[in-house]
């Protein structure tokens, strides 16, 4: 069960503020709920906010429902090889052996601004819009990976970024397969190639 104060927490991790992510960890396993959650619906922001070609395809309201579930699953899944590799990085480059949980947690929670992804689909300003939520996460990943392994904010940037190198590379090698999956399952359930724009 997600604690009641949750959009307060949420809202301070909007703010950048450390002591956001400090409560998630103190809050245990509601905590890791929380950050996952948080994931979660930012998948679905996301995904609504990249559904043009959906409504360009005029796909069904039940496939259109269901594609937005599974971009968001997928989002969840690429989020956890980022959370995980920067924990991995963290353990072994920085000496900071910590459980996952904490990872997951505060990274999590750190993914807050994505929640308005779905503003990418304003006419005009959906670019910029989408440029200062990818800086704005960046900024509370970064400061939500200090907080989890008690580095420094140089030091947490290189770990975030080492991090996202190191899930970049299995994504691209042992990963490959399943990001395949992933794209199959998309066009399945869809009904239609999501990459490709239909001809007048």
């Amino acid at each position: 069960m997600i604690p009641a104060d949750a959009s307060r927490t949420i809202a301070d991790a909007l703010a950048l503020r450390p002591e956001a992510f400090l409560t998630a960890l103190e809050l245990g396993r509601p905590g890791l709920r929380l950050g996952m959650t948080v994931v979660f619906l930012a998948g679905l922001s996301t995904a609504v906010g990249q559904s043009v070609i959906l409504f360009a395809h005029r796909v069904s309201p039940r496939r259109f429902a269901a594609s937005l579930l599974v971009q968001a699953l997928l989002f969840v899944a690429g989020f956890m090889a980022w959370a995980v590799a920067t924990w991995l990085v963290a353990g072994t480059v920085f000496d900071r052996p910590r459980s996952v949980d904490l990872a997951l947690t505060t990274i999590g929670l750190a993914y807050a601004p994505q929640l308005f992804a779905f503003f990418v689909l304003t006419p005009y300003f959906g670019t910029p819009i989408g440029t200062a939520l990818s800086v704005w996460t960046l900024l509370a990943t970064v400061l939500a990976t200090a907080v989890a392994f008690d580095l420094g904010l140089v030091e947490a940037a290189a770990c975030a970024g080492l991090g996202w190198l190191l899930s970049q590379l299995l994504q691209r090698t042992i990963g490959l397969p399943i990001t395949r999956i992933g794209r199959v399952v998309r066009r399945a359930v869809a009904g239609v190639d999501v990459r490709a724009t239909p001809r007048p």
